[in-house]
């Protein structure tokens, strides 16, 4: 049977926050609870949610945490959008990564740059960096440890990083769709709102998959994003890029700056 629009977005918040409670599933699509419990029935029936007292997860593998498998998750989607973002960046800028599975690729492809200053909020991504040979100068706030990505989090993350002006925010979200980028994690949303404000430059790393899927939080409008970076971007979303600041991984990359003449 065909999944109705609020069981995709059922699955696509488990996906972001790994469990959650039959009562908040309720409040977040205001509806009842037993309304919840008729979609999480028919998604176990299907085997891809395990129902466990007062909530539900996502049926996975026990040996694979949510955030290993998203890496692997369009692989080398992620991986060709990573390297076209990479030909993109100037030399000697400022980066700001977010703690998105593709800025992880992207952060294996800048371990081949010249030196640069990045800051994140991902723990994965400064190891990378670091095990990658140390050339860059590596900025992390403060802030709660979430252990199931590795990502700092809490206000006084937000606040540190407001302090900073970075030449690019380089991010990713959850969905996108002609009325802008979704996501479902309240911190992630506003991390992200508050540093789009603070870059010189918003760059958006999109693989195609995530034009087809739901969000429950608007995070910014296409307006908002300065370059998208993408495998295939459906016509209504590539009209409200800017001519020039639509990268297709398919077409050649633009010299680096240390490359022009």
């Amino acid at each position: 049977m065909a999944r109705s629009h609020r069981q995709d977005q059922i699955l696509a918040l488990l996906k972001a926050r790994g469990k959650a409670a039959i009562t908040f599933l309720a409040e977040e699509f205001d509806v009842s609870d037993e309304t919840i419990r008729r979609d999480l029935k028919s998604l176990s029936g299907d085997g891809l949610v395990e129902k466990f007292h007062g909530g539900v997860r996502l049926s996975m593998p026990r040996s694979e945490p949510p955030f290993e498998r998203r890496l692997s998750e369009n692989a080398a989607a992620k991986a060709a959008i990573a390297a076209r973002t990479a030909s993109h960046i100037r030399e000697g800028a400022t980066l700001l990564l977010d703690n998105s599975t593709t800025a992880c690729f992207l952060a294996r492809e800048l371990t081949r740059r010249e030196p640069m200053t990045i800051l994140t909020i991902s723990l994965e991504i400064a190891q990378i960096l670091n095990a990658g040979g140390g050339q860059h100068r590596v900025i992390l706030p403060g802030g709660e440890l979430r252990k199931a990505d590795r990502t700092l989090t809490g206000a006084g993350t937000i606040s540190y990083l407001s302090g900073f002006s970075p030449s690019y925010f380089v991010m990713s979200v959850v969905a996108g769709s002609a009325r802008g980028c979704q996501d479902f994690d309240l911190f992630e949303v506003e991390f992200k709102r508050a540093m789009i404000a603070r870059a010189d430059e918003t760059i958006l790393m999109m693989d195609h998959g995530k034009f087809s899927k739901s969000g429950l939080i608007h995070v910014c409008d296409w307006s908002d994003v300065d370059v998208l970076v993408t495998d295939g971007a459906p016509p209504e979303i590539a009209e409200q890029i800017d001519h020039g600041h639509l990268l297709l991984t398919g077409d050649p990359a633009e010299p680096l700056a240390g490359d022009r003449t």
